[in-house]
């Protein structure tokens, strides 16, 4: 699980828009640059409505890349364990690791590009400082201009850029969930051995996943799958097929973003007598919808509201005269 990029409504500082766009992009641009090339280790809590959660963070930068481990301390145990080509989820009570190709990161560039008084689907502000874990952060905040995406309050502290705090927030300015570190440090150097699974015994199943081109038979997506309509300010950003670790079956993977928020559509054959959940589901800020079609299950999932899933999941039809 990585801490996701995200931002505010109220209490903006009296800024003409120049200024504003110049210091929210060094912040963010700082921000972006902390989460990967910064050495920290902490407590952050995740609070979704009256569930909370308290999770132990150790993210490392060193001559062999980007490194991280996050384990649970309450609740289901439950370990990620992150390096530059694989994520290993290791899952105790079920005594299995699920193994899976790291995706690529969000276009950092485009990202930043985004982040001005033009975008047509978010506005910019600065609210200010707080302080959070006893250090000092800059507050940030995105806020959507419609009802097809999440406004996002965040708070960057100020020597490293590290992101400190974060609230997705519904239309009405409450946060959906939250996270929010307790304790942090910065040492110069994380030891290896902080960043290898503490939770890993010996006869775990394991079970990998990943895309299925590069094996001995290259799947290609159906390009028959088309959208009719999409959210205002989504595109593609990848469509690909991918073999899921549970499944021998593989999925088509359909990638959809608008600079900061991300919308997954899953496209997979439907055995018969399977049995599956139609309908809308939703928890915090994440939200689902499945539904069947053409001998396939649709599932479209992704941090937004449920209106916009939704128009997403009726949007997908498939074209019967390609071949």
């Amino acid at each position: 699980m990585k801490i996701p990029l995200g931002l505010v409504l109220a209490g903006a500082v009296c800024l003409t828009p120049a200024v504003a766009e110049e210091s929210i992009k060094h912040w963010l641009e700082k921000m972006t640059t902390a989460e990967r090339f910064l050495n920290y280790e902490g407590t952050f809590i995740y609070i979704n409505g009256p569930r909370v959660e308290t999770m132990q963070i150790v993210h490392g930068f060193d001559e062999k890349g980007e490194r991280e481990r996050i384990t649970s301390l309450t609740g289901l145990s439950k370990e990620v364990v992150r390096d530059e080509q694989h994520v290993f989820s290791v899952l105790p009570e079920q005594q299995q690791v699920l193994i899976e190709p790291r995706n690529n990161r969000t276009d950092q560039k485009f990202f930043l590009d985004s982040m001005d008084e033009n975008n047509p689907y978010y506005a910019f502000e600065i609210n200010g400082d707080e302080r959070i874990a006893d250090y000092r952060c800059k507050i940030v905040a995105i806020y959507p201009k419609d009802q097809y995406r999440y406004g996002y309050r965040l708070c960057i502290e100020d020597e490293t850029g590290l992101l400190m705090k974060l609230q997705t927030l519904d239309k009405s300015g409450q946060p959906k969930e939250q996270l929010i570190f307790t304790n942090l440090e910065l040492p110069e150097k994380i030891p290896t051995e902080h960043l290898q699974t503490t939770m890993h015994e010996e006869g775990f199943q394991m079970l990998q996943s990943g895309t299925v081109l590069g094996k001995n038979i290259t799947i290609e997506p159906d390009t028959a799958w088309n959208f009719t309509q999409l959210p205002p300010g989504f595109k593609i950003k990848l469509n690909e097929m991918r073999q899921l670790a549970t499944s021998e079956i593989p999925v088509q993977h359909i990638l959809l973003e608008d600079g900061l928020a991300t919308i997954s559509v899953f496209i997979a054959q439907y055995e018969p007598g399977e049995l599956y959940s139609e309908g809308v589901s939703g928890t915090g800020a994440l939200n689902a919808v499945s539904r069947l079609q053409d001998g396939s299950i649709i599932t479209v999932i992704g941090e937004v509201p449920d209106k916009t899933v939704k128009l997403v999941s009726r949007s997908l039809v498939k074209d019967s005269t390609v071949q």
